[in-house]
């Protein structure tokens, strides 16, 4: 072991339900081998998982779930592990980026997601909160949720979006107010978009939002809500050389119900190789004791 160490925070919720396919899906990538993919990558790594109250309303709940992420993350970093949070869903990103706001980073997000997130509830065809997450960074709604958190509006141009596919048919008009850049998966790799991403994480504490289903079936088909034509593994991989490493992941909306044993092990390796490739390795610091010294004139350290 090289002294490394993530921390995996689980969140076994879709929204505020626990009993959904999407829900266990962030225990379901723990039981087909995860952790010890990441292990083997040479990291130490811990397990937490954070709970919601019995008996709450939907708006407690999501809000408990969201502090407690938080507050794992805060966790995590302050004695140099790396938080990796598994998700039933996307509103963990509310929790995750309160905070890194707290540590005083200003924050970016590179949110990969076939679908768009940018829905609120005036444009939402279900009313579903997971597909506002986006928009709720950004300010756009949610707002007792993102300041219940301690969350600030993300900067008009601190967030980009990979590989999106499947937006509803209000979400465009979201997307074009709030100033969102959206990459599609065919673009990954061109020059204007390293630029972007670039652009985008200069400066900022990097947060790596990633929705398995924006990555291509193909590479990782154990999802809730599968999209074709979904940007290839390699070339997520491949933003690696214009981004730094993150300082914080998050992986949601993973579904192993209905997946055969060879598909769960395609989406176990999509899911470690990209942790692998973007979390941020810190050496926790370690104390050295002073050099003992033997009796006698010019004795030197032993």
């Amino acid at each position: 072991m090289n002294g490394e160490t993530l921390e995996i925070l689980v969140v076994p919720y879709d929204v505020e339900r626990w009993d959904t396919p999407t829900a266990r899906g962030a225990r379901g990538l723990l039981e087909h081998g995860f952790a010890d993919r990441l292990r083997d990558s040479g990291w130490m790594v811990g397990t937490a998982e954070i709970a919601a109250p019995e008996e709450a309303s939907k708006l407690d709940t999501v809000l408990a779930l969201a502090r407690g992420i938080a507050a794992g993350v805060e966790r995590a970093l302050a004695k140099g592990s790396f938080p990796l949070v598994l998700s039933g869903g996307c509103l963990a990103s509310l929790g995750v980026v309160a905070s890194l706001q707290r540590r005083e980073h200003d924050v970016a997000v590179v949110w990969i997601d076939a679908h768009g997130d940018c829905n609120t509830p005036e444009t939402s065809p279900s009313g579903y909160w997971d597909g506002m997450a986006l928009a709720a960074l950004r300010g756009a709604c949610l707002p007792e949720l993102r300041e219940g958190v301690g969350a600030a509006p993300l900067a008009p141009d601190a967030a980009v979006h990979l590989a999106g596919r499947a937006f509803d048919p209000l979400e465009a008009g979201n997307v074009e107010r709030l100033g969102l850049a959206c990459i599609p998966a065919g673009r990954l790799g061109e020059k204007e978009t390293s630029e972007c991403l670039r652009r985008t994480v200069a400066g900022r504490s990097f947060y790596l939002h990633v929705d398995v289903d924006g990555i291509d079936p193909g590479d990782a088909p154990a999802v809730g809500f599968p999209v074709a034509d979904g940007a290839p593994l390699a070339a997520l991989l491949g933003c690696r050389e214009v981004l730094p490493p993150a300082t914080a992941i998050t992986l949601s909306a993973l579904s192993f119900d209905r997946c055969t044993r060879e598909e769960a092990a395609r989406t176990v390796d999509a899911c470690a190789r990209l942790v692998v490739a973007f979390a941020r390795r810190v050496r926790p610091a370690v104390r050295e004791s002073p050099p003992k010294r033997t009796a006698g004139r010019g004795a030197r350290p032993s």
